[in-house]
């Protein structure tokens, strides 16, 4: 809420700053499932650039994917953090506090009706690759975690539709996909795909309920990771609807293999060159200190609403803010972009400034 102003005033600036926030708010649940919760990650596979845009396609088995994956990308690179981007059901964004902050953040909230959606998608992706810096963004391509009701909804579609039934992943929808690819291709703002497989070796923890209420987590993680660049992927609409499909069929087989293995050697297969991320003891201190700043800024805020007079006030106004911004532009992330888009075409010949001199190089770290 005190970045508002620079919504207007510099909005290249407001989204930066806005990245590394909530960049380094994502560090404080990827510490906590860690040091907490005592969950283990295993990350294999190619190394995520956080420099390039580029599209993450992951099956979805749990409601709890996306908040593993940060553990997954702290370890390849902390700064991928700050570059991330995720398509979310749409009713997260009306969470107050978490919701309203990725909202702020330029996640793609999608309302599952692709006419609405897709205008959604189109805005944001031009957004990010006129006004914003590259970004990676994280889709699931199936729609929905893997629960025993979507897993009913998945095999009655097979059925109707004459096809295999999976037993490990849903059968993938590929509009919103191809869309989203062939918009970032249309903005020349992709360099690759990076088709992730993720895999539980014990007891699978489903939902944010089970978390929060139960105090459980799956206490073993594994993350595969497999670049392909966008060169290989057909230009066609159906064709490169297909080539998902079939991406579907292998990882379904690849997560065959892996559970049919027993659970002390259990392993997902990976390349010959892949690599290992494991967490570095610099980034364990980094991690840790984040962790700590948190805790620190949270007491803060509580003796500030628990002694301040203003306290009340504050929370009026943002959250008449964030309210506004959803009843009037449909969320904060489509006034954020529509400012930042109008901003950009008020320039002179409207030039795109490359993603990467806009921060003179200050997010190439390794």
């Amino acid at each position: 809420m005190p970045l508002a102003p620079l919504i207007y005033l510099h909005p290249r600036l407001y989204q930066r700053l806005i990245n590394y926030i909530v960049g380094a708010w994502t560090v404080l649940p990827s510490a906590l499932l860690e040091n907490f919760f005592g969950v283990r990650f295993t990350v294999t596979g190619d190394e995520i650039d956080h420099s390039r845009p580029a599209v993450i396609i992951m099956n979805h088995r749990t409601r709890l994917d996306w908040l593993y994956f940060w553990s997954a990308l702290f370890r390849i690179n902390p700064w991928l953090l700050t570059s991330e981007k995720i398509s979310l059901k749409g009713i997260l964004k009306y969470i107050p506090g978490a919701g309203w902050a990725m909202g702020s953040n330029a996640f793609i909230f999608l309302e599952r009706s692709f006419k609405n959606d897709s205008k959604r998608i189109d805005q944001l992706i031009e957004y990010y690759a006129k006004v914003c810096v590259n970004y990676q963004l994280l889709l699931f391509p199936e729609g929905t975690d893997k629960s025993p009701g979507t897993t009913i909804r998945s095999k009655v579609f097979a059925e109707k539709n004459n096809v295999a039934h999976y037993n490990y992943v849903l059968h993938p929808r590929v509009t919103g996909f191809v869309h989203v690819v062939q918009k970032m291709r249309k903005e020349n703002y992709i360099d690759c795909i990076y088709d992730v497989t993720i895999a539980f070796n014990d007891s699978i923890v489903q939902t944010e309920a089970d978390l929060i209420k139960l105090g459980v987590a799956s206490k073993d993680v594994r993350f595969d990771i497999r670049k392909i660049p966008i060169s290989e992927l057909p230009t066609d609409d159906q064709e490169l609807g297909l080539w998902l499909k079939n991406l579907w069929v292998e990882k379904e087989e690849r997560l065959r293999k892996f559970y049919g293995q027993s659970a002390d050697s259990r392993q997902l297969d990976k390349l010959s060159d892949a690599k290992t991320f494991d967490l570095t003891s610099q980034n364990r201190v980094f991690q840790i200190l984040i962790l700590l700043m948190w805790i620190i800024l949270t007491i803060g805020w509580i003796y500030f609403f628990s002694t301040s007079n203003y306290s009340f006030l504050f929370a009026f106004i943002t959250i008449g803010f964030y309210v506004g911004l959803q009843v009037i532009f449909h969320g904060s992330e489509m006034f954020i972009s529509k400012i930042g888009l109008d901003e950009w075409r008020k320039r002179s010949g409207g030039d795109r400034q490359q993603p990467e001199n806009i921060l003179n190089g200050t997010l190439k770290h390794d």
